[in-house]
């Protein structure tokens, strides 16, 4: 539940929240009942930070548009990020504005992970309704212990505008009873973060969390009730869990913010605070501009596996994907290089230019992966190719170097071979054409990968990012060029005259072969 600190805390400020004036009070609570926002701002100002402008999209969004969302469907979900105030904003001032302001909701029911902490979100309701006396002056108020009637910390029922109505709560996977109340089935139906990390630890777990949601909850209203509203709010824990299943609903519609809504161009070139400069926090966009990007930035390079779940919607759970992978510290020095190329040239917008060094030790008998991936115009990704590629010459090592052959590779192979030229460099360019579907060629990386044949540079972050989503992943550049940069490895010989030439260059002694 609340605790008796936090429930003070709210007390105090409803107590410095003055009366509002009487003469405009017809006016303003017709606007409150058709105005989700004006309501928030009106009734509850002590929630929120700003009652000129609303900072966050997220939020933004849920008063905008709510009504116009269960104009059309029953049943929405909404993923949000921790800290977002979505139990604030959809499941405590949301139920108030649906009961007692709108009169339209008559039987709520609250379910959250545990009973306790629907009990919280109970607290937080009761405490509005017995101490904001903006609300109950403008909407005649009246708590269950005035008129001899329930109130608890697992049900209430109160009175507005002189209609009773009730809140109970439940705690996830228990029976939900007394579902029908003075002619009343549940009408308003919160799912409050329902899943926990209990829940989803096993398959069994998650299967049996989703049949009782299908059995229990979705079973409340009447069969041909279509007058009643069902709202999930909620964190993705699991790429398997119970807003996952949701998703695949059709009588769902699915919602889903992110805290950054576009991170880095350049995020493999972040490694540390000093490297998350103005630029960066200018080419950044998260939901909600009052919070510090630098500081979110951190917690990704921190800890990325609990930011991808409780932060961006994404969980990054490893059973049941494709790849599963092992992580190196630095690239070795090894005896072979070969660096796969997928140009980001005539793709979707958005896209990145991969390029991965991928080098094999003899003695380990293993491959080693470094992947960047970049957003930048094209004259750049030649200069980046002709950087990484002299960056690797340096070993002294045979080095080749995969590009497609299709049309606009082709034409960036020859404008990066005549920049070379002009550089005085030889580049050992491969080309390749693909006869088999990129999703065959990087599901066929999988065994090598998962096997630890070929081990990832853990600062690769986007390839990562890759790995941990994929075939979910909303790019694959990274992982086509490795799989570029595996097939030429494992192609002919290479032309070790040349690669003795290309060592002598760079001052390096001694015969490879």
């Amino acid at each position: 539940m609340f605790n008796k600190k936090e429930v003070d805390e709210i007390r105090n400020l409803l107590k410095g929240l003055p009366l509002l004036n009487d003469k405009d009070k017809i006016r303003r609570v017709n606007k409150a009942k058709k105005d989700f926002w004006y309501a928030v701002k009106t009734y509850f100002p002590h929630h929120i930070d700003n009652i000129v402008k609303e900072t966050s999209e997220f939020r933004k969004f849920v008063y905008t548009n709510i009504e116009d969302i269960f104009a059309t469907t029953n049943k929405a979900s909404f993923e949000a990020y921790r800290g977002a105030a979505k139990s604030t904003v959809l499941t405590r001032l949301y139920t108030i504005w649906k009961t007692a302001i709108q009169n339209k909701k008559r039987h709520t029911v609250i379910i959250s992970s545990t009973l306790d902490v629907s009990k919280e979100t109970l607290d937080f309701i009761k405490t509005e309704l017995e101490d904001n006396e903006r609300l109950k002056a403008d909407f005649d108020i009246q708590i269950g212990t005035t008129f001899k009637n329930t109130w608890n910390e697992e049900e209430i029922i109160f009175k507005s505008s002189n209609l009773k109505f009730r809140i109970k709560v439940y705690g996830a996977g228990k029976k939900i009873r007394g579902a029908n109340w003075l002619g009343f089935r549940p009408d308003l139906i919160i799912c409050d973060d329902i899943e926990d990390d209990e829940a989803v630890e096993s398959k069994k777990q998650r299967d049996k969390h989703w049949n009782w949601f299908t059995k229990a909850i979705l079973k409340l209203p009447a069969r041909k009730d279509r007058t009643y509203t069902l709202i999930v709010v909620g964190t993705r824990l699991h790429h398997d869990g119970f807003l996952a299943k949701l998703e695949k609903r059709n009588d769902f519609k699915n919602f889903s913010f992110p805290l950054v809504v576009k991170f880095p161009d350049n995020l493999d070139d972040l490694v540390d605070e000093n490297s998350i400069t103005k630029e960066v926090i200018k080419d950044t966009i998260i939901d909600d501009t009052t919070l510090d990007i630098k500081d979110i930035l951190l917690d990704y390079l921190e800890d990325r596996e609990s930011f991808m779940s409780e932060l961006q919607n994404q969980p990054l759970s490893k059973d049941g994907l494709t790849f599963s992978y092992t992580t190196f510290e630095e690239m070795p020095h090894c005896d072979t290089y070969s660096i796969g190329v997928d140009p980001a040239l005539g793709k979707a917008k958005g896209d990145y230019f991969g390029v991965t060094v991928l080098g094999y030790s003899f003695y380990a008998k293993k491959f080693y992966a470094t992947t960047k991936m970049y957003k930048i115009k094209a004259t750049l990704m030649i200069d980046k190719l002709i950087e990484t590629y002299n960056e690797v010459a340096k070993f002294g090592r045979p080095i080749k170097i995969a590009i497609e052959e299709v049309q606009f590779q082709e034409f960036f192979k020859d404008v990066l071979d005549d920049k070379a030229k002009e550089l005085g460099i030889h580049l050992p360019i491969v080309p390749i054409r693909n006869s088999v579907n990129k999703e065959l060629r990087i599901d066929g990386l999988a065994p090598l990968v998962n096997k630890g044949d070929i081990l990832i540079n853990k600062k690769s972050l986007l390839l990562i990012d890759e790995l941990d989503t994929y075939p979910k992943a909303p790019h694959d550049d990274g992982l086509d060029s490795l799989e570029m940069a595996y097939r030429i490895a494992k192609k002919s010989a290479f032309n070790y005259t040349l690669v003795n030439r290309v060592a002598r260059n760079f001052g390096l002694k001694g015969k490879y072969s």
